[in-house]
């Protein structure tokens, strides 16, 4: 859906703000450059990951301007921790697309890495608008996160999904051994 979405801004954008379109398409090839350069499998830097989800979101942020709004807080030792290569963008995605998508307000998309015990701990936040009719989804994206983690990891624990009345958070624990 991203692909299709950010096709079709740019093709609206090339008539109305053709420089704007030309920036979109320079951050839509780095962003899928960086997604077909590692496998399913691959871990890659943390720093590298969040750079990425930064371009992501840069795209997002032309389609829905002040509507959405990223804050991060990256602890001491996130940075170089390792972790499993586009992990994240399927929980950044879901946040644009449950949130952002579906409210009138501005959302705030929030991330937090720390640095606990032998892992890395990724959390990710957004406010949502619940008088809004959400549309639903099927769970794919958060299925084939813990799906990925079970397989690289071992392990089922990994993947924490919090819901409240107007928030969402999905908590990533990644061990660093």
């Amino acid at each position: 859906h991203f692909l299709f979405n950010s096709l079709n801004s740019i093709s609206s954008l090339t008539v109305s703000d053709p420089e704007t379109a030309r920036d979109m398409i320079i951050k839509l090839s780095e962003f899928l450059r960086y997604a077909l350069r590692h496998g399913e499998r691959e871990k890659t830097r943390f720093s590298e990951e969040i750079n990425n989800i930064e371009l992501y979101l840069q795209i997002e942020k032309i389609r829905f301007g002040e509507k959405l709004i990223f804050e991060k807080e990256i602890g001491k030792g996130c940075e170089q921790g390792l972790i499993p290569n586009m992990i994240l963008q399927p929980l950044f995605e879901n946040a644009v697309k449950h949130g952002v998508y579906e409210s009138t307000e501005p959302i705030t998309i929030k991330m937090v890495c720390e640095a606990v015990a032998k892992n890395v701990e990724i959390r990710i936040r957004n406010n949502f608008d619940s008088s809004q009719v959400s549309r639903k989804g099927a769970g794919i994206g958060l299925r084939n996160v813990r799906n990925r983690m079970m397989l690289i990891y071992g392990r089922d624990d990994l993947v924490q999904i919090n819901k409240s009345e107007n928030e969402f958070e999905v908590k990533l624990q990644i061990p660093q051994n």
